[in-house]
């Protein structure tokens, strides 16, 4: 159970750290760290309150936590203040930055990697090697705010394949990378589209413990162009000191033993790195295709 108070001495030197004389933004008296699953929600919440817990220890400020069932509801929750931190996926995190100023402040790193690629999952029986067999075929996406699960395979198969998946394609969304590889491996979809194409990053794997064959039952057909690994930010407004302090907090966490068991069960992440803004401008530029 989340402490739901600070305690004296925690307060007091919270008030040291960072008095009212000398913030230049906001120092709250408690934090929310915020995601969205990318498989079962259980999972998600089991290991992200443990971080919490860590970030709660380093920062000296409880740490609650928010998962959002879809990446434009953790957006939201960024933009009006609802959760301070949020771990995005590329497409939400660009998405935070632009619409609500959010500051991306680390990267996920993946066995050394800070990018990763969409992955095109087919039946090995199916008989489909190449991507023009998937013309007139029916395919699983995950979110329409995913990169991995939506964007950057639609513009693979639009731009590099030629084929529509709006108008050659029957589509559906599953929500999750898992469900997706699920409606691969049961035959309800001819494609499936999930995050891979990295050490360590195979979207397979999410339903892996509980199909222990579908390495040899689903076949990678293909990838998207690299994509930027997901990544951190913080909402528009934090006191530019307790930013520098999450984001140290955070690399630190996940160089120990325990916070590297907890980060490598939530997301597969080994360490976080600083990075600028300007490498998710290719992220940008993709989501620009979908601008309404």
């Amino acid at each position: 159970m989340k402490r739901l108070f600070v305690t004296l001495g925690a307060a007091l030197l919270i008030a040291g750290l960072f008095g009212t004389s000398q913030a230049q933004g906001d120092v709250p008296d408690r934090l929310v760290l915020g995601m969205v699953p990318s498989r079962e929600a259980d999972v998600i919440v089991d290991s992200l309150g443990p971080i919490a817990d860590l970030l709660s220890q380093a920062l000296l400020i409880p740490v609650d936590t928010f998962v959002s069932t879809n990446f434009v509801g953790l957006v939201e929750a960024v933009g009006t203040g609802r959760v301070d931190i949020g771990l995005f996926g590329p497409a939400a995190l660009v998405q935070a930055m632009d619409v609500h100023g959010a500051e991306v402040i680390l990267a996920s790193v993946r066995r050394g990697s800070t990018t990763y690629r969409a992955q095109f999952n087919v039946r090995c029986d199916s008989g489909i090697t190449e991507f023009e067999q998937l013309r007139g075929g029916t395919i699983a996406f995950v979110d329409p705010g995913s990169a991995s699960g939506y964007q950057f395979p639609f513009v693979t198969l639009s731009q590099t394949h030629g084929i529509n998946p709006d108008t050659e394609m029957t589509a559906i969304f599953a929500g999750s990378h898992d469900a997706a590889a699920l409606a691969v491996y049961l035959g309800d979809v001819d494609v499936a589209v999930t995050f891979g194409g990295s050490p360590g990053s195979d979207g397979r794997e999410t339903i892996e413990a509980d199909f222990p064959d579908v390495k040899d039952v689903v076949c990678i057909l293909g990838f998207s162009d690299n994509i930027p690994n997901d990544g951190t930010v913080v909402r528009s407004g934090l006191d530019p000191e307790l930013v520098e302090q999450i984001t140290q907090a955070m690399i630190d966490l996940a160089s120990t033993e325990e916070g590297q068991v907890l980060t490598q069960a939530l997301f597969n992440v080994t360490e976080f790195a600083r990075i600028d803004a300007s490498a998710y401008d290719i992220v940008r530029d993709v989501s620009a295709t979908f601008a309404r």
